[in-house]
């Protein structure tokens, strides 16, 4: 597998820089298509940097809408954020549309079909720096070497929800509902968190966006007729992933190992990216972040099943019955669907709770497959299944293949 050069101490020294960025007004968006077979949805994140991992993942979400792979079509898709590497679109004006092409264009053949107000995307952490620390061009102009995305800017989020391929949501949250179809006559609520912008302001700047989605819970709180409540944001509640720690592979055990990143003695390169940008689960802001979020939950009254999340490089579901339980509302369902480019490690799957997509491999130390997850709603029950992007096949995630989960948000032993 490849291996990255360490970078030197001193780069990690930037200082981030924050460029003016102005609220717009509140916007809920809504879907509602007349579906006639079981609610199908594909949902990807961090899919935003070309190569075979991006392009498998184009492939085959793109032969199951048109019916050539037999996974079955699909009715929407979710786009996780980090959908443009390393500084979204905040780029020269003339080199956007050439971004665009490469990342999105892959997908068009089911973009065209479900339309933009069917597929769904919200932003990353990437998709709001405003730019590299690093930007330098060797050989005249024959190798660019750009790193250390620093800064906030909020141009490369407008531009991006101005695309006609999807329905664009950042800062303030929507949402959208969809009936799940066959014989049910109940709808699903899928609302959409830009949990990004959180993770890179600070939290006096956070009430706004966490009373919307406040608001939006508590509107569906008891109504008939809404059977499933799904949040989607990039940063996940929970993960085994390089986010959690899960970083290092160890031979004598060929395993994948924790090495806190918010440690300055243990792992000081980590400690100091935290220390100029918090984006590990060990740091105080995202802590608070989370807690933010369950307090927002709670107060709603309403009963999220399932979180939907990227920002880790790959496919995880995780069930914690007994996690969190005095939070009203807080799910026990947590997929993590984040392998759409750039696959890393993940800790190996420990069922009855914990399922991963982390090679076994020893050549593969831990790296999971690319890959995305496709949510089907049958009956009273929600089907998940995560695919390879390598092959088209089903991913073993620690013994299970296929997931079933009830309208309680619990994972069935099936």
């Amino acid at each position: 597998m490849t291996r990255r050069i360490p970078r030197p101490y001193f780069m990690l020294l930037f200082i981030l820089l924050y460029d003016g960025c102005t609220i717009p007004r509140e916007t809920h968006q809504s879907s509602g298509a007349s579906i006639t077979s079981p609610l199908t949805i594909v949902a990807i994140g961090n899919a935003g940097e070309t190569g075979s991992a991006l392009r498998g993942n184009a492939m085959y979400i793109s032969d199951m809408y048109t019916g050539r792979h037999n996974a079955g079509t699909f009715d929407a898709m979710i786009i996780l954020g980090d959908n443009f590497y390393d500084t979204g679109l905040n780029i020269p004006a003339s080199d956007v549309d050439g971004k665009v092409k490469s990342i999105l264009g892959p997908f068009t053949t089911p973009f065209e079909g479900l339309g933009r107000s069917n597929v769904h995307a919200i932003p990353g952490k990437y998709d709001w720096y405003a730019r590299n620390a690093i930007e330098k061009s060797l050989f005249f102009g024959l190798i660019t070497i750009s790193d250390f995305p620093v800064g906030l800017s909020e141009k490369g989020n407008r531009r991006a929800a101005a695309l006609g391929q999807w329905t664009y949501y950042y800062r303030m949250p929507g949402q959208a509902f969809y009936a799940l179809g066959g014989e049910a006559r109940d709808s699903v609520q899928f609302v959409f968190f830009d949990s990004a912008l959180m993770l890179r302001t600070d939290p006096p700047t956070w009430r706004g966006a966490l009373d919307s989605l406040e608001r939006i819970l508590a509107g569906t709180r008891g109504r008939a007729g809404i059977g499933w409540h799904v949040l989607c944001v990039h940063h996940p509640f929970y993960t085994v992933g390089e986010h959690a720690g899960y970083s290092v592979w160890d031979d004598e055990s060929s395993s994948v190992t924790y090495l806190t990143p918010c440690d300055k003695d243990s792992n000081a390169v980590g400690f100091l990216k935290n220390w100029l940008d918090p984006q590990d689960l060990c740091t105080e802001k995202y802590r608070l972040y989370v807690d933010s979020m369950k307090a927002a939950i709670q107060r709603s009254g309403t009963e999220v099943q399932l979180v939907l999340a990227g920002h880790d490089h790959s496919m995880q579901l995780l069930y914690y019955p007994y996690k969190d339980t005095l939070y009203r509302g807080w799910p026990r369902i947590h997929i993590v669907s984040g392998a759409g480019a750039k696959p890393s490690r993940v800790k190996f799957p420990a069922p009855p709770y914990e399922y991963t997509s982390a090679q076994r491999r020893p050549e593969k130390e831990g790296e999971s497959v690319p890959g995305f997850a496709q949510l089907r709603f049958v009956g009273d029950r929600l089907r998940i299944v995560f695919f390879n992007a390598n092959d088209g096949e089903m991913v073993d995630m620690g013994g299970k293949r296929e997931f079933w989960i009830d309208r309680n948000g619990v994972l069935l032993a099936e």
